[in-house]
């Protein structure tokens, strides 16, 4: 039974007033099977298409995550960067997940602390410094297909700004998905009590 690590470290860079008071954008996610999470041994998704290629990285949105067994588990940690301006304070970052599929569904969110003023009203939040993840996204999954879907908020003093301001693709999401498959060993006995099966018939 294996364990994986599914890393999301959301992760934007400095952005003009323009953009409004407060908000975060260019965010990436670390995929990874290594723990305690390493950034040297994980692959990186684009969470969104503003920088197309940003990094080097392909996007998560539409992107297989690849083929689990029942039984192992699937966590996520975060990180990302906010900008604030105009008398706008952002006061608490957050991830969402939400797994949907044939085979059972989960969700949950992770709080990002804070990390570091980066100059010009920019920040860092996360939680990949102090180790916290989310709980088992596979926790109860069947086997089957799946949707894993992400989203972030972060809050703020309400201050030429909303309140709570959402990444989320306009209410759809940041979508991957994923397989579940049967351990091999109940594979296994399931086609040896086929094969008794037909035996017995003949």
């Amino acid at each position: 039974m294996k364990k994986t690590l599914l890393s999301l470290a959301f992760l934007s860079m400095s952005a003009s007033s323009s953009f409004g008071a407060a908000g975060t954008f260019d965010e990436l996610i670390w995929v990874t099977t290594t723990t305690p999470f390493a950034y040297g041994t994980s692959t990186f998704y684009e969470i969104d298409s503003e920088n197309s290629n940003l990094f080097g990285a392909s996007e998560f949105h539409g992107a297989n995550l690849g083929t689990f067994t029942v039984g192992d588990s699937l966590f996520a940690t975060a990180q990302q960067k906010s900008f604030k301006n105009n008398g706008t304070d952002v006061t608490s970052h957050t991830l969402f997940w939400a797994v949907s599929g044939t085979g059972g569904s989960g969700s949950g969110s992770l709080n990002l602390g804070f990390q570091a003023n980066l100059g010009g009203g920019d920040q860092r939040w996360g939680a990949d410094n102090t180790g916290a993840l989310t709980s088992n996204m596979l926790a109860g999954l069947a086997n089957g297909s799946y949707t894993l879907s992400v989203w972030t908020r972060i809050t703020t003093n309400g201050t030429n700004a909303p309140t709570q301001i959402f990444n989320n693709r306009g209410g759809s999401n940041f979508n991957a998905t994923f397989t579940v498959v049967p351990e091999p060993s109940i594979a296994l006995l399931g086609g040896l009590g086929m094969l008794g099966l037909l035996r017995r018939r003949r």
